[in-house]
């Protein structure tokens, strides 16, 4: 992060173009200069210097829906712009999920395939298979951390814009949670240890350099965090140098107050929210439609009931045939599928 009283700008730019418009983004919110100040402060070489982009992909679970993840399109794009100007040791990293619990074949190679990711001038990172002890100190002490986020010279959080029904929004800094190694990260992160507490931790061991957030296709409403079935077209895309702004920025464009997240107060608290200036269009998402609120403190009690929350998520799951469930009986597939035609109803009429 960048110093607390320092101003910064942050840049929300609509358009319906989104390439020029993530470049538009890159320059206005002076990407470049801050990549550059990053990389003269390493004293290495541009084949040395290490950029860890971290998007939203281990949540793919459609072909036919985005809304969800960060278009790979815009991501490989960035790598593209990054490539051309001589940064060439890039790793797109993600880590395990819930899902992969729940169905097979969710390793982060074969979901980043799916999701349409090439790897062709950079490589992708499984940071559970990555993963290296590591000693936070205080809440999270003894743990680990994927080796090549923990060595990585400039970070990047390029996120998803979408709703979360535990933290309201869920923008750069929760994108972050993705680097945390375990796989069932409802069990460790939900029943054994608070998710926010640890994302906020791995935050302060090793900073964030960047914040984009990918708002061109955006999934909201009590589901968003899973997925939309009448997505927004926002056309939109936020950036700057400090992911708490960023987010701040983010949430007000959904029209929320950002506070009334426990994640979000929780960034502000102990990364600090900075001055900074609020650029481009800075208008609500137009029929944005936001989590109920008191919702988050439901499923934060709820989550203790590891067993019941669980088989609830798995319900509450839709799935491409490619990653077949991993629960097997019939009565559970049966109510998975009423579940999801229920769910699919209550998206598309929000």
């Amino acid at each position: 992060m960048i110093e607390i009283n320092k101003p910064v700008k942050v840049v929300a730019l609509k358009g319906e173009e989104k390439f020029s418009l993530l470049e538009k983004a890159l320059d206005e919110s002076l990407f470049w200069k801050t990549l550059e100040d990053r990389f003269t402060e390493s004293g290495k070489t541009k084949d040395q210097f290490l950029i860890a982009l971290k998007p939203n992909m281990m949540m793919a679970y459609s072909r036919t829906d985005n809304s969800v993840i960060t278009d790979p399109e815009l991501v490989e794009h960035l790598i593209d712009l990054l490539i051309g100007k001589g940064y060439t040791n890039i790793a797109l990293v993600e880590s395990r999920n819930t899902y992969g619990t729940w169905f097979n074949n969710r390793n982060v190679d074969k979901v980043a395939s799916f999701a349409g990711y090439t790897g062709r001038n950079y490589r992708i990172v499984d940071l559970t298979a990555d993963a290296v002890a590591y000693d936070y100190g205080g809440y999270l002490g003894a743990y680990f951390v994927g080796k090549t986020w923990k060595d990585a010279d400039f970070r990047i959080s390029f996120a998803k814009n979408k709703t979360h029904f535990q933290c309201y929004f869920s923008l750069c800094v929760k994108n972050i949670y993705g680097t945390t190694p375990e796989e069932n990260k409802f069990l460790e992160y939900h029943r054994d240890r608070e998710y926010d507490l640890v994302t906020i931790e791995m935050l302060k061991a090793f900073p964030v350099h960047f914040g984009i957030i990918d708002a061109t296709l955006s999934s909201d409403g009590v589901m968003g965090l899973k997925a939309d079935y009448s997505p927004k077209h926002t056309k939109t895309i936020l950036a700057g140098p400090d992911i708490v702004a960023v987010d701040q920025f983010g949430a007000e464009k959904m029209g929320l107050d950002p506070m009334k997240s426990r994640f979000h107060r929780l960034a502000v608290e102990k990364l600090g929210l900075p001055e900074f200036e609020r650029a481009g269009d800075i208008s609500v998402y137009p029929d944005w439609d936001n989590v109920p609120e008191h919702l988050d403190e439901f499923f934060n009690l709820g989550e203790e009931w590891y067993g019941f929350f669980n088989f609830m998520g798995f319900i509450s799951a839709e799935m491409d045939p490619s990653f077949p469930p991993k629960w097997r009986s019939r009565f559970v597939l049966w109510v998975r599928s009423i579940f999801l035609n229920i769910l699919k109803l209550i998206s598309r009429y929000e």
